[in-house]
């Protein structure tokens, strides 16, 4: 069995299972695939703990020591990793830190099937941001079909910079094309967020005893999959879809912006609708569907999910983000809205 890491940018640390470049794109592989959170600690490089440092600012030296004083930044804290003594985060007074074992632990209480797994863990963000990612046994089939396979994994994710909840989150993956269904659908929770504080260990047993919300979600998932799979969509009925998920001629009718900027804003918006089509038009995997409304929602993930290019270092990093951690509604997302209200 061969272990190997990757570092992105000498900081995104992650490994991966199975035997193959996972669906994200990041990490190398390892011929493994019964991985337990303790030994993917180590092969992701996040067997290290945090601990919280009161901050000082230096002020000047003693004049009768030259020695350098420090003054207290009350209420703030760094959060030290040990691996380096490399500050991971500024928090406040109240923000209680929780080390990688512990947050994966937590996974592990959540995985009480024998038959799944962690696959992939890592960090993003410097060490902010920790995750760890389990395949789950059961795949649906939407409209019983062999080529529309959804996968489920959960992802454990935490922060040591106060940005984020430890959060157990639902993804879906449509085998055939990786591409990720990580819209909220009305109703089932896709993730459970459990806050920094000292009674955690309490909602940990919580979230254990609530992880139905991974039925749940898969099942109602199934239930939207077929219905959007049994609606026909023609190309014109796509056409209307496109120019409402992005506008092109209400860009040409703004006399706010400079010609210059509206002509830009124009050109990106006429290369998504073109690229969308495309995809639509001749990615083998959609062609048995192209015609749906299931169709059509795919060809948007599958475009936020693998054709949208960031700018500058970390590309990788900020894929990954927008993709499974969104800080806002994606096109994805925008996309089933629109799906659904018409």
């Amino acid at each position: 069995m061969a272990h190997e890491l990757e570092i992105i940018n000498g900081e995104a640390q992650m490994f991966s299972a199975e035997g193959k470049v996972p669906w994200h794109g990041l990490g190398k592989v390892i011929e493994d695939d019964a991985v337990k959170s303790a030994e993917a600690l180590q092969l992701s490089g996040l067997d290290w703990t945090v601990e919280k440092v009161p901050m000082a600012q230096e002020i000047g030296e003693d004049d009768e020591t030259g020695e350098t004083v420090y003054d207290p930044i009350e209420g703030f804290y760094s959060v030290q990793r040990s691996s380096d003594l490399k500050s991971v985060g500024v928090v406040k007074g109240r923000y209680n830190p929780l080390n990688n074992i512990d947050a994966f632990q937590f996974g592990d209480d959540l995985l009480d099937d024998a038959d799944a797994h962690w696959i992939t863990a890592g960090s993003l963000k410097g060490g902010s941001l920790v995750w760890m990612m389990a395949k789950l046994p059961e795949a649906i089939y939407i409209n019983g079909m062999e080529d529309e396979a959804i996968q489920p994994y959960i992802m454990v994710s935490n922060s040591h910079d106060g940005s984020k909840a430890v959060e157990a989150t639902v993804t879906p993956v449509r085998v055939v094309c990786n591409n990720t269904f990580t819209a909220a659908l009305s109703g089932a929770k896709r993730t459970f967020k459990i806050r920094h504080t000292k009674n955690m260990s309490g909602k940990i047993n919580e979230a254990k005893r609530t992880l139905g919300i991974t039925h749940a979600y898969m099942a109602e998932l199934e239930a939207l999959g077929n219905s959007l799979v049994n609606q026909s969509f023609s190309n014109a009925e796509f056409d209307a879809f496109l120019e409402t998920l992005v506008p092109t001629v209400e860009l040409e009718r703004e006399l706010v912006a400079s010609e210059k900027d509206k002509s830009i804003a124009l050109t990106k918006a006429l290369n998504k609708q073109e690229k969308i089509k495309e995809i639509r038009a001749n990615k083998p995997d959609l062609q048995n569907v192209k015609n749906t409304k299931w169709g059509a929602l795919q060809a948007v993930i599958d475009f936020n999910d693998h054709h949208i290019e960031g700018r500058g270092d970390n590309k990788a990093e900020r894929r990954m983000s927008r993709i499974l951690m969104p800080m806002t509604a994606n096109i994805g997302h925008r996309a089933l809205d629109i799906l659904t209200t018409v």
